[in-house]
């Protein structure tokens, strides 16, 4: 969801998960990623949760005085009890549970946080409540749904990571390169390595929060409590969790042979010649002489050009558009046509030289060099000189002293700057009257067409609607979503219809992609639905 993937950050407003209560109280281990005042602390849970809010929904059954001004309330989800401190730093949390008579179903948003006694190995885990409000039936079986639809998706990218034999920040590069949410990323390779986490504990999870759906749905009478702890068992069932496995020992092996081949070459030299010429070097499914490395397809050709110095970023945009010669053997070039195309078995592999003499010098050749290039090898191998004195010029133009005389006294090119150039009309040359000069560009002027016509109404159209859905595009649809949300709530939550109307009315964005937002919104923790058809924002 695209609202886990901001999360992180000092000052920034972190999402609030949803997750059961039999998980959360697994948790022992809580972390900051910096020493700011401001930066966020985060609870990471077995199955890879990294939470610093979180949003539950359940039974408060009980509220009890622990001293003169902090109450410790417990809400009941279907898998068992969350604890909820509220003290004199949480004024209305703590209103909330002095007038509240449980039972009662509830809402809570809050921080997550783990307490660990002096005197003891046991980590205990609770929730500092933002807000509390009272809740129906209806919104609870909604929240236990969507909680086992996110947990279902967590505990599978927990074992596709585990499948993939990668620890740290290897496997969370290669877990946000999978499409798993940046917040899941971070917390995944965390969890395996803090808590050991093993298929028989993830199988489990995955079997609560069915269960729980299967409670709402009248299909079972109770969820059955975790027996599992999260380093215990095997990984027997995990091959069963996996639903997408991670690729990435083909991307490896693709990056170690970018990075070999351009060392492997038997002329170190000829790139940077190449490039200067305006040339690029491409392998036709063969490797450089003494090289053992596989054949490269274009995913990883694509994701391993860092490795050879980021040749993209340093090629000039000209690069693209230029005429290629192929090289075939030592010594030998052969043209290659503008329409030309490197097949997609093939991948271009510059050397460091390359990279450095294509920053320095332009790509951009004319006609004429082209033609001599193609029909004249012995030209082409007298300009790709490896010399790089600034005193020597290329031979073509060089002229002996016939051509020289020959052209002087065809063009005349006895003066020696701009300077010494005569008036017009000092040689001879008719010069025309201004006025004869303004009436021949009117006319001209008057027989173009005119590139500035008006377009017909159907390009009109077609130009409006391209507007419309270019501004509708840039507009993040799950943000305006909580903005109309804010508007509309009058206390009691905001009509879903109206929300939709008014979002498509300010972004002019399709109905349906506004129901996806609010949808993700939900399923984000950034709003819930406390009735049918009404939205409130947490």
């Amino acid at each position: 969801m695209s609202t886990d993937e901001d999360q992180g950050g000092a000052g920034r407003r972190e999402v609030a998960y949803r997750l059961f209560a039999a998980e959360f109280d697994d948790a022992d281990f809580s972390y900051s990623e910096s020493d700011e005042e401001r930066a966020p602390n985060y609870v990471v849970t077995p199955t890879g949760a990294r939470v610093n809010r979180v949003f539950l929904v359940g039974v408060l059954t009980e509220v009890e005085t622990v001293s003169e001004d902090y109450l410790r309330a417990r809400v009941v989800d279907p898998s068992g009890p969350f604890v909820v401190y509220a003290g004199q730093y949480q004024p209305e949390a703590l209103a909330f549970l002095e007038s509240v008579d449980p039972p009662t179903f509830v809402a809570v948003t809050g921080k997550a946080r783990t307490y660990q006694p002096d005197d003891s190995d046991q980590v205990y885990t609770s929730v500092r409540p933002e807000s509390i409000s009272e809740v129906d039936a209806a919104t609870r079986d909604r929240w236990v749904v969507q909680t086992a639809e996110q947990t279902i998706d967590r505990v599978a990218r927990a074992a596709e990571g585990k499948h993939a034999d990668l620890t740290g920040d290897d496997l969370r590069a290669a877990l946000v390169d999978h499409g798993v949410d940046e917040g899941v990323a971070a917390g995944i390779p965390i969890a395996l390595e803090r808590y050991g986490t093993t298929g028989d504990y993830l199988a489990a999870v995955r079997d609560l929060a069915t269960d729980a759906a299967r409670v709402v749905a009248g299909q079972r009478d109770e969820v059955e409590p975790l027996t599992v702890r999260p380093g215990q068992g095997s990984d027997d069932r995990l091959a069963g969790l996996v639903e997408r496995p991670i690729e990435h020992s083909a991307d490896d092996e693709g990056a170690e042979t970018v990075a070999e081949e351009p060392v492997e070459t038997d002329r170190p030299d000829e790139g940077a010649d190449d490039q200067r010429a305006g040339t690029a070097e491409a392998t036709t499914g063969q490797q450089p002489s003494g090289s053992d490395a596989p054949s490269i397809d274009d995913e990883s050709a694509g994701e391993t050009n860092e490795s050879v110095g980021d040749v993209a970023d340093e090629e000039p945009s000209g690069a693209d558009s230029t005429d290629e010669t192929v090289e075939a053997s030592p010594g030998e070039t052969v043209e290659a046509s503008p329409d030309e195309t490197v097949s997609p078995g093939e991948t271009t592999e510059p050397s460091p030289d390359e990279i450095d003499a294509t920053s320095d010098e332009p790509t951009d050749e004319s006609a004429s060099d082209r033609e001599t290039a193609a029909t004249d090898p012995s030209a082409t191998a007298e300009t790709e000189s490896t010399d790089d004195d600034l005193g020597e010029f290329d031979p073509e133009f060089e002229l002996d002293e016939s051509e020289r005389e020959e052209i002087e006294s065809e063009y005349g090119t006895e003066f020696q700057s701009g300077t010494e150039v005569d008036e017009p009309g000092a040689a001879d040359i008719d010069t025309p009257d201004p006025e004869a000069v303004d009436a021949e560009s009117t006319t001209a002027a008057d027989a173009e067409p005119s590139s500035d016509a008006e377009p017909s109404e159907g390009e009109a159209a077609r130009s409006a609607d391209s507007t419309d859905e270019d501004d509708a595009t840039d507009v993040d649809l799950e943000d305006a979503v909580m903005d109309v949300m804010d508007d509309l709530d009058d206390g009691d939550g905001a009509a879903r219809t109206a929300v939709v109307d008014a979002v498509v009315d300010r972004t002019g964005g399709d109905p349906d992609a506004v129901e996806d937002a609010i949808q993700d919104a939900l399923m984000g923790g950034r709003c819930y639905e406390p009735d049918d058809g009404l939205l409130k924002p947490i």
